[in-house]
């Protein structure tokens, strides 16, 4: 845990200077400190007896099968690796104990359960049966996140050729709902953007899985094989009547817009831009086996410059749904310096107010002249969300500096 103490503020009501903060005492901080805190991925045939479970283990029912911090036994790998995964993420060797709260174990589950759940409707729809129910599993996604209330962790799973899809369109989907009911969108309007989200990669689920390995290594043929198949998803979809109207044309113009041939005068369905920010957002920052994701950051900084491609209205839905600087997340700044968020902008996510760790000098980036100084580069990469201080801490120290700069004011 860390202390802070004895804050002080440089600025006075007659020095105009940027809003900048220091910490007299302060517990050590150091980068190694927090760069060990992260979890590893560890994939199947690396996994050994005594390794710790960083993340909990489910089967396709929710089945909890093994808990954050197991400590792995010769039967517990073996166990693992007769479940088809790529891998698990483990703890470091000295990494204490982690919690997870109930709501993101319920996020794990759900994210596995949905998954194998889409897959089997996306065949029924590929071989047009009439038993299929998408919109069933769309309105569990409503119902677990259309009313949330509240920012979520929105944890990234890790994504094979095998499963992408899937695993993609279900995160699509919760993203949806939840932007959804930032918007308070009807539930008529949230079933079909939603269900257009489980279904928009339909054609993508159709390539073959040696195609999808190969990654960017494409030759034409392949180029040419993915084209046709996204084609005869859509058409398999925009073809099945089971399947709300408005649901296939959110379909039809995301994927017109992907392509590039939408006309330049075509007027976009609200579910169709709310499709093509959360597609957008989940395929910059998803964790691929075959390419680097982008941190959430960056991704962000790509929805809100490019105002052409992604409406500002739904980029501002995105962000009051999932946390991204909030306290706890460590950040590379313009200066080099790397240091922590301590707490959160609600009006600017990309100004929060930041511990540096050089100097233990706080910089309050909702100020323009802090801001004109130094900003956030990136998030430094790490495996999960997890917070490396506790709440606690954080809530007092703002508290403190909160008091202190609202004396040096006044005087």
């Amino acid at each position: 845990m860390y202390v802070f103490i004895n804050c002080y503020s440089k600025k006075n009501k007659e020095e105009r200077t940027p809003k900048t903060f220091f910490i007299v005492s302060v517990a050590i901080l150091s980068d190694d400190n927090i760069r060990d805190k992260s979890m590893k991925f560890i994939v199947m045939d690396k996994l050994k007896k005594g390794m710790r479970l960083a993340r909990p283990v489910y089967n396709r029912d929710g089945v909890l099968l093994y808990d954050i911090n197991t400590k792995l036994d010769k039967q517990g790998v073996n166990s693992i690796k007769n479940f088809g995964l790529l891998g698990v993420y483990i703890l470091e060797p000295t990494e204490p104990e982690q919690e997870m709260s109930a709501e993101d174990r319920e996020f794990e589950k759900f994210q596995t359960v949905a998954q194998f759940s889409l897959k089997k409707q996306l065949d029924m729809i590929v071989e047009q049966k009439n038993e299929k129910d998408i919109q069933k599993l769309a309105d569990s996604i409503i119902r677990q996140f259309g009313k949330v209330g509240h920012k979520i962790n929105f944890n990234k799973t890790l994504r094979s050729p095998e499963d992408y899809v899937y695993k993609h369109s279900i995160s699509v989907a919760i993203l949806c709902a939840l932007m959804s009911s930032q918007l308070n969108m009807s539930y008529m309007e949230q079933i079909n953007i939603v269900t257009a989200a489980l279904i928009h990669q339909l054609g993508r689920a159709m390539v073959p899985v040696n195609i999808l390995r190969k990654g960017s290594n494409l030759n034409e043929e392949d180029i040419y094989t993915i084209n046709k198949c996204e084609i005869d998803g859509n058409e398999l979809i925009q073809k099945d009547y089971e399947i709300p109207s408005l649901t296939r044309i959110i379909v039809l113009q995301n994927l017109k817009e992907i392509k590039g041939t939408n006309s330049p005068d075509a007027k976009l369905l609200e579910g169709t831009k709310m499709l093509r920010v959360a597609d957008a957002f989940d395929e910059m920052t998803s964790m691929n086996i075959n390419a680097e994701p982008s941190s959430d950051i960056m991704a962000v900084r790509e929805l809100i410059n490019n105002k052409k491609m992604f409406d500002e209205k739904h980029v501002g839905a995105l962000l009051k749904s999932i946390n991204i600087l909030v306290p706890g997340v460590c950040v590379e700044l313009s200066n080099k310096e790397k240091g922590l968020v301590i707490k959160e902008n609600e009006e600017n996510i990309l100004r929060p107010v930041v511990l540096g760790f050089n100097n233990n000098e706080v910089y309050d980036l909702g100020d323009d002249f802090t801001f004109m100084r130094v900003r956030i580069f990136d998030v430094l990469k790490s495996m999960d969300n997890r917070v490396p201080i506790d709440k606690a801490t954080i809530d007092k120290y703002i508290k403190e500096y909160s008091e202190k700069q609202t004396g040096s004011n006044n005087k």
